[in-house]
């Protein structure tokens, strides 16, 4: 879809400041800030990045300036209803800027390990004795040498930071066993700690679970559908997607296991992550079944999904090689299946008044709605389009569409390469697009926080004639965007006030991964999109079956769906 043409009664103004270094979420507050100028209609300080100037463009903005913006480059590009007053507002920016700290008209200083910088973490540590855990945001290449000296003191950490080489990841977590340190990261956006969200985390309720996650939302999602089922998460341990990998072994995952089996409070202990190197799957299998004395749930995202089925206690391997003990273990491959397998163990304990009721949908009532809006839609509608903030959420749709034949399927961060976007900005046929990818977060802040690329693509999506359904995620909780579903809402109803017009019907599918505790209100979130037409599904995984159900060339088998994807047994529906 073109750009669109602003009304002639707009003004514009593009300004490049050279080598002008900003925070992507020091600029994202800014605009917010100039937005609320009487008069103005848009304002983005951007970096020059490829991505933010091709989304100039299509926001309206003359090509000129912003065509010869650098990445390290900032760019002002506000418009307004009234040209005097669009002038009258550059020179309050200037001041906004050169009163939100270092910068100037130079790049930021970005050597975090300076002589000041250790003189100031020496004095912080040798001046509280107490501190036993330390956050790490800093660029990857300055994150090992920090990291070894907090390791010294013996100071756990949680490492936010990306683009750390796998190597120094290595290094730092062998290093950290030794030491008897744990690390969480690097990449981790989202840990508990003893009922206390770090990063993007979410109000959840203290209880006798513990997860340890290779992925952020999948933490995210296992604890807030816990929550609703009423129980409660102590700690939730994200190691970073690379541990499970074979290189590094699973090194943390293993560590955190050896700390959680201390722990008197926590009866089951959930491991979330994509699909482990065969070596690393086995490992913790075999260490779980040998010396584990806990209840084990292993949700391994899409391990064998085309082919196992999974049940609530009844494990089973690729490995053939079964744990003789496997009843204190259970293997899930989704989320959803990860939840009801960690609330039968709950149950089974007896150690809490729970229900599943909250976060189920009947076969019945999710075929239903399937072929009601099936019937609605033209033959020219074939496809589905969704556009995920949370990556974990992207994978697991990827596993349960491919598993259920929704053919041809891309993303561009396919599961395999043969389903690898030309263009990740340009959608092809059926779609799962990760938008927190390098190629939309770089010099911007993350999706789940700036919700610009989200609203230009569900306009985009729903111009599209042979677009059936549009799947959307929402994070709440702290650190995500103060009103994650407000903040694209009238995008929806435009999107889907412009497929009517068109006579056509379009399918708006939604997940709201959160609380009721959370700070941008759980049950206002999901009135809100209701009111707007969208169809709520309480879990990932459901509103995945749900699209392909929609989508799907023959009518799918909504039995065997659960059966693969949702496991175990609900109100005696799968036996």
């Amino acid at each position: 879809m073109g750009k669109p043409i602003p009304s002639a009664d707009t003004y514009h103004n593009v300004l490049v400041k050279h080598n002008y270094y900003r925070d992507s979420l020091e600029l994202l507050r800014l605009s917010d800030e100039i937005k609320r100028y009487p008069g103005i209609m848009e304002a983005s300080l951007v970096m020059g990045t490829k991505t933010n100037k091709e989304i100039l463009i299509k926001l309206g903005f003359p090509t000129g300036h912003i065509a010869k913006a650098e990445s390290s480059d900032m760019i002002i590009a506000l418009r307004a209803k009234d040209e005097a007053l669009l002038l009258s507002t550059i020179p309050k920016i200037e001041v906004i800027l050169r009163g939100t700290g270092a910068g100037g008209e130079q790049t930021q200083d970005l050597d975090h390990s300076s002589t000041n910088d250790r003189h100031d973490l020496e004095s912080m540590l040798s001046s509280d004795k107490e501190i036993n855990i330390a956050l790490i945001s800093v660029p990857g290449e300055h994150v090992k040498g920090l990291s070894f000296k907090l390791i010294d003191e013996g100071i756990h950490q949680q490492i936010f930071s990306d683009h750390v080489t796998m190597d120094d990841e290595l290094e730092i977590k062998r290093y950290a066993l030794k030491n008897h340190v744990l690390i969480l990261g690097p990449g981790a956006g989202t840990s508990i700690i003893n009922g206390k969200g770090i990063g993007f985390s979410n109000a959840v309720t203290t209880g006798p679970v513990a997860i340890v996650a290779a992925a952020g939302t999948g933490l995210q999602e296992v604890s807030t559908l816990l929550d609703h089922c009423g129980i409660g998460v102590r700690h939730g341990l994200g190691v970073g997607g690379n541990d499970p990998k074979e290189k590094i072994g699973g090194l943390m995952m293993s560590e955190a296991f050896k700390m959680l089996e201390e722990c008197e409070d926590i009866d089951v202990i959930n491991i979330v992550s994509k699909p482990p190197a065969a070596s690393v799957k086995q490992n913790i299998i075999d260490h779980a079944a040998k010396y584990g004395r806990k209840k084990y749930v292993m949700t391994f995202i899409g391990s064998n999904a085309s082919t196992e089925k999974i049940k609530v206690n009844k494990v089973r391997s690729s490995t053939r090689r079964l744990p003789r003990h496997s009843n204190k273990i259970t293997i899930a491959n989704t989320l959803t299946s990860s939840v009801f397998a960690t609330a039968k163990h709950i149950a089974n304990l007896n150690k809490s008044e729970s229900s599943t009721d909250p976060i189920y949908v009947k076969i019945e009532d999710l075929k239903r709605i399937v072929m009601a809006e099936r019937k609605r839609l033209r033959n020219e509608q074939k496809y589905l389009r969704a556009l995920y903030t949370g990556g974990t959420f992207a994978y697991e749709s990827q596993v349960i569409l491919n598993g259920l034949a929704i053919r041809p399927l891309y993303s561009n961060a396919p599961l395999n390469k043969a389903q690898l976007l030309q263009e990740a900005t340009r959608s092809f046929k059926n779609s799962v697009i990760d938008l927190g990818e390098e190629e939309f977060t770089k010099g911007r802040a993350h999706p789940m926080i700036d919700p610009t690329i989200r609203k230009l693509r569900i306009n985009e999506e729903a111009s599209y004639d042979d677009v059936a359904v549009i799947v959307l995620d929402f994070v709440l909780g702290y650190g995500s965007n103060p009103d994650p579903v407000g903040s694209v809402i009238d995008e929806i109803r435009n999107a889907k006030l412009l497929a009517s017009e068109a006579k056509r019907h379009l399918s708006v599918l939604a997940h709201v991964c959160g609380t009721r505790r959370d700070p941008q209100g759980y049950d206002r979130s999901l009135t809100i999109l209701k009111d707007a037409g969208v169809l709520v599904l309480p879990t990932n995984a459901f509103a995945a079956i749900a699209a392909a159900g929609i989508v799907a060339k023959r009518p799918l088998d909504f039995r065997e769906a659960y059966s693969l994807f949702i496991g175990g047994t609900h109100q005696g529906e799968l036996t």
